[in-house]
């Protein structure tokens, strides 16, 4: 069953960058790079604010065992690949949002391993992760989809509109199956460790799109992407840390757990910027 998870989650995040890069074009990478400031305070604000919540979190309910590794390890783990299409969603600067999700990606490489040095510090546990493995990881499930898109829009554009919105809804189909297939694998290891984890993931994720709303500072239009930025993280990152580790399965469940606290806030985020746009 893991080994079909893991097939699914693979090729249903593949699907979802592939999408995303039939879209992207150099006025993206432009808009960002007129917005430097703004795009290194959003990024401080992912990787050091929201886990220094999620910290504070664990330790004032006093959580313990895979509650609190799955919370702590969605915290450190940014990027998630469906968090570009969020961002595309919220409106405000559209534009912005793509360099963004990339330079967030990019910097897990390094943030990641840090992170998980200092959750040692904090916890007293003995976990590991190198640069190489979350590398791994971010080339093949979000870069290298993402770059063939790229590369195909450059190419042949009119083959890439023809094919976006088509592919769009095929990952969109993907997720939701990839999502029914992980509660019945998981469900009862997911009561088994209670409602803590969905809870946790939902007021983390409301309170990190607050944070990433006020890491925008004055710039209004970039709010919406800052918000999402800050508070979508990356199940596929989480996993992959606690298989490095061999940490029980219960942890998987904790973190799926979270993601379905996190999803609930952040789509009800998107629908009440959708009827407030």
């Amino acid at each position: 069953m893991v080994e079909i998870l893991s097939s699914l989650a693979v090729a249903s995040i593949f699907t979802v960058m592939l999408s995303l890069g039939l879209m992207l074009g150099r006025e993206h990478v432009a808009a960002a790079l007129q917005r430097r400031m703004v795009l290194a305070g959003i990024a401080f604000a992912v990787v050091v604010p929201v886990p220094g919540v999620a910290v504070a979190f664990v330790k004032l309910l006093d959580l313990s065992g895979p509650v609190a590794g799955g919370i702590v390890l969605m915290s450190i783990s940014p990027g998630a690949p469906v968090a570009l299409r969020r961002a595309l969603e919220v409106g405000g600067r559209v534009q912005f949002a793509p360099a963004l999700h990339l330079a967030i990606v990019m910097l897990a490489v390094v943030t990641v391993p840090v992170s998980i040095v200092v959750m040692d510090a904090i916890f007293g546990h003995t976990f590991s992760i190198s640069p190489l493995d979350v590398g791994r990881q971010v080339f093949i499930t979000q870069l290298l989809p993402l770059g063939i898109g790229v590369v195909i829009r450059a190419k042949r554009p009119a083959l890439a509109a023809r094919f976006e919105a088509r592919l769009a809804r095929w990952s969109n189909l993907m997720l939701l199956a990839l999502l029914a297939v992980c509660l019945y694998a998981l469900w009862p290891l997911l009561v088994s460790n209670g409602w803590m984890p969905v809870i946790g993931g939902a007021v983390l994720s409301a309170t990190a799109l607050a944070v990433g709303t006020a890491f925008a500072g004055r710039d209004a239009a970039a709010r919406p992407q800052a918000a999402i930025a800050a508070a979508m993280r990356n199940p596929g990152l989480a996993l992959m840390i606690a298989t490095v580790n061999h940490m029980p399965v219960t942890v998987t469940a904790a973190v799926l757990g979270y993601s379905l606290g996190a999803t609930v806030v952040i789509t009800a985020f998107v629908i009440w910027r959708g009827r407030k746009r």
